[in-house]
Order: structure tokens, then C-alpha cells, then sequence
């Protein structure tokens, strides 16, 4: 009995983390220097169906510019949001408020690009936020 009440913790533990993020995708620079796209999610039905195909940035004036390709790797319609979330060089979020969920819908197997540009000069990092 002693060591059901600490695993059952354990397994609440677990499952609220699970419950308290959605998919992500961002940039970040191996150790060669190469930039690579990095996905994380909690929601292994929307992850197994949605992937992304390619990630870009660049810089359009003195403003970060994100441009992803999403594809829909199930053969059924996808319906979704996403959202851009562009950080500081001290990883603080710049203007939250400034990037609205967007909703995509999408054919079964297909692509879709997906854009944003940073509220202001001093974004150097982004992520890509997708909810259900």
C-alpha cells in the first residue's frame, strides 16, 4: 500500500503535464552550427498527423519573418490552429497579444504554408504553437 500512493502521484504528475501544452515546432542551431526543426507534443493523435515539412526564416527590414510548410500526413482533413510566438535573445516573449491563433483547414495529405512576422526588431527566436 505504501507504494501505490507514491506511483499514483507519479501518474497525476504525468498526465496533467501532458494536458498542458500543445504541439510545437521551432528552429534552433545543432552543435555543426546547421539550423534544425525541432517538434514536441502532447497530443500523439494530431502529432502522427501533422509534421513539418520545412522551416524558414529571414529577415524582412530589421523584422524577423517565419515561414513554415506544414503537411497533413493522415488521409483524412485536418482542422486546426495555429500560432506564431516570437522571443527576445533573453527568451522572453515579445507582444503575446500581437499573434491571434489562426485556423487552417487542410486536405488529407497536403501541405499548407504558414507565415508571421515578429511585432518588433527585437525577436531572434520564434516557435510554432499548434492546437486542436
Amino acid at each position: 500500500m505504501s507504494i501505490f500512493r507514491p506511483m499514483m502521484a507519479l501518474l497525476v504528475a504525468l498526465l496533467l503535464a501532458a494536458c498542458s501544452a500543445s504541439n510545437m515546432g521551432q528552429m534552433a542551431v545543432d552543435e555543426n552550427g546547421e539550423m534544425v526543426t525541432q517538434v514536441h507534443s502532447n497530443n500523439s493523435l494530431l502529432a502522427s498527423r501533422l509534421s513539418i515539412a520545412d522551416l524558414r526564416q529571414k529577415k524582412v527590414g530589421d523584422l524577423l519573418y517565419v515561414q513554415a510548410t506544414l503537411e497533413n500526413g493522415w488521409k483524412f482533413r485536418l482542422d486546426f490552429q495555429y500560432k506564431i510566438k516570437f522571443f527576445d535573445a533573453d527568451g522572453f516573449e515579445l507582444e503575446p497579444e500581437a499573434q491571434p491563433w489562426r485556423q487552417v483547414v487542410m486536405a488529407g495529405r497536403s501541405m499548407n504554408s504558414v507565415k508571421a512576422i515578429a511585432p518588433n526588431p527585437s525577436a531572434v527566436q520564434f516557435e510554432i504553437w499548434v492546437q486542436e
